[in-house]
C-alpha cells in the first residue's frame, strides 16, 4: 500500500483542537469513525475501509457549511480523502467508484490550486487498475499544472544576456566588520570549517548551521534577523527558525570567513503552497557559485560528483541531466532526502524564479532606519512583463544570467 495521504481528511485536526471541551456530538462520532477507518487501513480490508468512509463523509456534510468552518476549519472534505477512497476502491475492483473519486480529487486540486505530488501519484501502484482509463487520463493532464514542475522549466523561455549594465553589481561585506569578526571569534568558525581544502571547509559550515538550528516552517520571523540573536532566540524558546532565516545564517558564516554568499529565494512560477530559500557561496577552486542548502544539509552534484551551482541544476532539470544529492541530506534528521522529491519535484518547482539582496551583510533583513532593502529577480525574458503572486512589485527585474551570476571578483 502506497497511498500518500494517511491523513484521510480535514476532520483530524479535531482531536487536538483547543476547542475540544466545545465540541458537538458529531465530532466526536466524526473522530470515532476516524479511528474505524485506521483500524480496517491497517488490516488492508478495503471494502470495511470504504463503507466507514461513505459514513464519514455523509455525517460531514449533513452539518452546516457553518458549522464545519467553524469545528475543522474547512466546509470541504480534503483532496486527500478522495485521492485514498480512490485507491482502496481501484484495490478492490470497483473501478467506477475509483475513477469517480479520482475525478472529485482532480476538481478539488484545480478549484483549490492544491499543489500536487506528481511523482508520487505515477508510481503509486494502487492506481494501476484505472491508470488506462480515458477519464483517469484526462484527469492527469488537468493536474499537471500542479505538480508537472520540470516540464514548466523546460518550457520556459530563456534568459537573455547583456542587457544589464554592468556597473550595477551585487555587493558583499568584507569579513574585517566587526560583527562578523565576532561570530567567527564566538563560535570558533575557523574550527568548525575545519584545516582542509576549499570545498571541505563549504560542506562543513553548511553542515554547522543544519545542526546549530532546526528548521520550523511554523515560527515567526523575529525581528533581529542575524546568526547570534537567532541562535540565542532558539535555545531561549525551544524553538527553531524557517527557511529564510537558515539561509540569512549561512550566508552571514560564510561572509565572516571570506567567503562571497548570498541568500537566495528560489520561487515557482504560480505561488500555489511554498517557496524556499537557500545559499550559494562562491568557490575559487571552481570559479563559480555552488548550490548549499542549510534546511536540508544539501548539496548538488554532476555525474563526476563535481558540486553545482544553482544554475546549473536548473540548466540540467530542462536538460534532463543527470544530477545527484549528497547523501546524508535530510529534515531535522527525521526525513532523508531523495532526488527524486528533493530535486525533480519541490525545487524544480521554486527554480522558476529566483531572488537575491543587492547587498550580502550582517543583519541583511533586520529593519534599520536609513538603510536601503534592494532585491533583484531572475526571470525568463519573455515574462519580464508579467504580472505573477511570486515576485514582489519592489523587486527589479532581470533576464540577464551571466550578470545575475557573475563572480565577484571581476573587475574589482
Amino acid at each position: 500500500m502506497k497511498s500518500v495521504f494517511t491523513i484521510v481528511c480535514l476532520m483530524l485536526v479535531v482531536v487536538t483542537s483547543s476547542f475540544a471541551q466545545e465540541q458537538p456530538k458529531w465530532i466526536k462520532e466524526l473522530n470515532d469513525l476516524q479511528a474505524q477507518v485506521n483500524q480496517y487501513r491497517q488490516q488492508e480490508d478495503w471494502e470495511k475501509t470504504l463503507k466507514e468512509m461513505d459514513r464519514m463523509k455523509k455525517l460531514f456534510y449533513a452539518q452546516p457549511e457553518t458549522e464545519r468552518e467553524k469545528h475543522l476549519g474547512s466546509k470541504d472534505i480534503s483532496s486527500g480523502f478522495y485521492y485514498n477512497y480512490a485507491c482502496y476502491s481501484s484495490l478492490i475492483g470497483k473501478r467506477s467508484k475509483a475513477l469517480q473519486a479520482f475525478e472529485k480529487y482532480t476538481q478539488y486540486v484545480v478549484d483549490k490550486k492544491t499543489e500536487v505530488n506528481l511523482l508520487h501519484i505515477n508510481s503509486d501502484t494502487d492506481l494501476d487498475p484505472i491508470r488506462k482509463n480515458k477519464k483517469f487520463i484526462e484527469c492527469m493532464e488537468k493536474i499537471k499544472l500542479y505538480g508537472d514542475y520540470v516540464q514548466k522549466l523546460k518550457d520556459a523561455s530563456s534568459y537573455w544576456n547583456g542587457t544589464t549594465p554592468e556597473a550595477i553589481r551585487f555587493r558583499y561585506m568584507e569579513p574585517n566588520d566587526s560583527n562578523l569578526v565576532f561570530l567567527r571569534q564566538h563560535y570558533k568558525l575557523d574550527s568548525i570549517a575545519g584545516a582542509c581544502d576549499e570545498l571541505s571547509k563549504i560542506k562543513n559550515l553548511l553542515h554547522w548551521v543544519h545542526e546549530v538550528v532546526r528548521h520550523d516552517v511554523s515560527s515567526y520571523n523575529p525581528e533581529i534577523k542575524n546568526t547570534h540573536a537567532m541562535i540565542e532566540l532558539c535555545k531561549k524558546e525551544n524553538r527553531g527558525v524557517n527557511c529564510r532565516m537558515m539561509a540569512q545564517m549561512l550566508t552571514e558564516v560564510y561572509l565572516s570567513m571570506g567567503f562571497k554568499a548570498r541568500f537566495v529565494t528560489c520561487l515557482p512560477r504560480d505561488f500555489i503552497n511554498d517557496c524556499h530559500v537557500i545559499t550559494t557561496v562562491y568557490s575559487c577552486t571552481l570559479n563559480k557559485w555552488v548550490w548549499v542548502d542549510p534546511t536540508f544539509d544539501a548539496y548538488v552534484t554532476d555525474e563526476n560528483d563535481t558540486m553545482l551551482s544553482i544554475s546549473e541544476v536548473r540548466s540540467r532539470l530542462r536538460k534532463g541531466l543527470e544530477l545527484r544529492l549528497n547523501d546524508y541530506a535530510n529534515w531535522n534528521h527525521q526525513i532523508k532526502q531523495t532526488k527524486e522529491d528533493y530535486l525533480d519535484r519541490y525545487m524544480a518547482k521554486n527554480l522558476y524564479y529566483i531572488e537575491c539582496m543587492e547587498e550580502s551583510r550582517y543583519n541583511a533583513e533586520t529593519k534599520e532606519d536609513g538603510r536601503t532593502y534592494r532585491y533583484y529577480v531572475l526571470m525568463p525574458y519573455k515574462e519580464l512583463d508579467k504580472e505573477t503572486s511570486s515576485i514582489s512589485r519592489m523587486s527589479i527585474r532581470s533576464a540577464d544570467e551571466e550578470w545575475f551570476w557573475q563572480s565577484p571578483y571581476e573587475n574589482m
